[in-house]
């Protein structure tokens, strides 16, 4: 089977390089479609084939094309030029798993080239909410173009509202543990935090709907804390340049902004007391499946999915409501916990998470799901 990945690298990168790990050992012949500079590094049983090209800033010339405002008119139109070669291989398999688009209206059209080519495609949409307003909503859309959908949670089949799969994310803590080993008091020494102040940190794309602003007021209130944002700059940090600058949060805030590498990562994360995440819309996260494979303990917004992968008082707090408010107050409840309880939160949400989001069970799932697709006549 062939599993399309377009980005190489990311959260949906890390969840596809498990997944197909999982299958292999299943038996199952995998191969990923990925861009040409993906960051996959896969046992010699998974084929990675790179298919996809992107202008991302890598070169003086590429950097020039997106200062232009380019560079997403070049990317797609070298994203139409790879459907030869994208349906070329899809021919070679018995079933084709789509692992989302970031753009909805070519990812349309690769779907419909797919299935022009007579392709079984199983589509997992990761995010079953519209980031932005006048985006299509792919989520209703693609899974009208393939033979299967599978979400990771129940409230992603309520929202939906259609015939899905459900099959939970997967955990990371084998991600966690390829990572080079980092010690909590040299990781802040390097970030430049205070050695013993407790450390809440958000990280990931860093998005506008991703709740920086919420953190940053709620740490206000919360003045022990300190604030580590941690990721790329999609628009997030640009919406909050003014709380930035807060004269109360001053000496308080660590930014480590770009696409962070491995080791970069569990530098974070060992810097790190608890993870954040205050979506004001969520269906499942991977970076809170990083967080319980390095050990940390999640302040979560009781929202979509996350509500399912959060043990209040275990794994982490879930927060009363999803307001600054109430991060406000779950911080300092954390803060009065202490470090020791956080380490022990940690650790639980860890033990929990290798049990309940095991790999060998998802890729059984992911296999039936595959099968019956098999057993199904005719188109979608």
């Amino acid at each position: 089977m062939l599993i399309v990945e377009q980005g190489g690298r990311g959260g949906v990168a890390d969840y596809t390089g498990r997944l197909a790990e999982a299958l292999s050992l299943h038996d199952v012949n995998v191969c990923i479609a990925t861009a040409t500079d993906h960051l996959y590094h896969l046992p010699p049983e998974v084929e990675v084939v790179p298919v996809f090209t992107y202008v991302r800033g890598t070169s003086s010339a590429r950097r020039l094309l997106r200062r232009a405002g380019l560079g997403r008119l070049v990317n797609g139109l070298m994203f139409l030029s790879a459907m030869p070669r994208l349906v070329a291989l899809a021919r070679r398999y018995d079933v084709v798993h789509v692992q989302g688009w970031e753009r909805t209206s070519l990812g349309i059209v690769a779907m419909l080239c797919l299935d022009a080519a007579g392709a079984r495609t199983v589509y997992t949409s990761h995010n079953t909410f519209k980031r932005k307003r006048q985006s299509l909503d792919a989520a209703r859309v693609l899974p009208l173009l393939a033979r299967a959908t599978i979400v990771h949670t129940e409230a992603d089949r309520r929202r939906i509202g259609r015939e899905v799969v459900v099959i939970p994310h997967g955990n990371y803590g084998g991600i966690a543990d390829s990572a080079p080993r980092a010690d909590p008091a040299h990781a802040r020494q390097t970030l430049g935090i205070p050695p013993d102040a407790p450390v809440v940190m958000l990280f990931g794309v860093l998005r506008t709907d991703k709740g920086i602003g919420d953190l940053l007021t709620a740490a206000v209130s919360a003045p022990e804390w300190h604030v580590l944002n941690a990721g790329e700059e999609h628009g997030g940090l640009a919406a909050v340049a003014a709380q930035l600058n807060d004269p109360r949060l001053t000496g308080r805030i660590t930014v480590c902004e770009g696409f962070l590498l491995l080791d970069a990562v569990a530098r974070c994360f060992a810097a790190a007391d608890i993870v954040a995440l205050p979506y004001r819309q969520a269906s499942q996260s991977g970076v809170l499946h990083l967080a319980y494979g390095f050990a940390r303990p999640v302040a979560a917004y009781p929202v979509g999915g996350l509500v399912e992968a959060v043990i209040d008082g275990e794994s982490g707090w879930l927060c009363r409501e999803a307001s600054a408010r109430a991060l406000a107050c779950t911080l300092l409840e954390a803060g009065l916990a202490g470090r020791p309880e956080l380490r022990r939160r940690g650790t639980v949400a860890r033990s929990w998470s290798e049990r309940r989001f095991d790999w060998a069970t998802i890729a059984q799932a992911t296999e039936a799901v595959y099968e019956s697709v098999l057993a199904r006549p005719g188109r979608p």
